[in-house]
């Protein structure tokens, strides 16, 4: 799925991929909605797992070093993600739930940001952008052999962003 997407995942081909047949996929999987079910739930869990192993950490900041680790650690090629953006184009039911979870994702970011101490506004704004960050980051990782920007620096210059107070009074105003 994380190379050809949604419509590569069928039971005849996954059976000759793994060298078995098709008889042994049925044995684990009743037809090929739940495999595909298993899919959107392991990828709901991974970040439902990633949210909760950051919430070890003592402080916001350091719950925000975490996850960024923590995502760091997941996030390499081949991704099932951008495929299943490319699924909920498709399935509306698909579509709902990586809205769910995007909220999900950015509502903790947000959160964090708000323990860090920004208003709600700030932390949210901040969050957006970090998610559309961190996104077209692994969509360039995984699309672009060239690209060479590990996500380590990336994801330390993405936090110290995010850290830092913004000054409204430089940002140009309406007239």
């Amino acid at each position: 799925m994380a190379t050809k997407g949604v419509e590569a995942v069928k039971v005849e081909i996954l059976a000759r991929q793994l060298e078995v047949s098709k008889g042994s996929f049925y044995w684990h999987f009743k037809n090929r909605r739940e495999l595909l079910e298993e899919i959107l739930q392991d990828w709901e869990n991974e970040t439902l797992s990633l949210i909760q192993q950051s919430q070890t950490a003592a402080s916001p900041k350091e719950r925000l070093i975490k996850l960024f680790a923590l995502v760091e650690e997941v996030c390499k090629p081949p991704d099932p993600e951008a495929a299943i953006f490319l699924w909920a184009n498709e399935d509306a039911a698909v579509q709902e739930r990586v809205r769910i979870l995007e909220t999900k994702r950015v509502g903790y970011l947000t959160e964090l940001l708000q323990d860090y101490g920004f208003c709600e506004t700030e932390a949210s704004h901040k969050a957006e952008v970090a998610y559309f960050a961190l996104m077209g980051f692994s969509d360039r990782l995984e699309r672009d052999q060239g690209f060479d920007l590990s996500m380590k620096e990336f994801s330390d210059f993405l936090l110290s962003l995010l850290l830092s107070p913004i000054n409204y009074q430089e940002i140009p105003q309406k007239p």
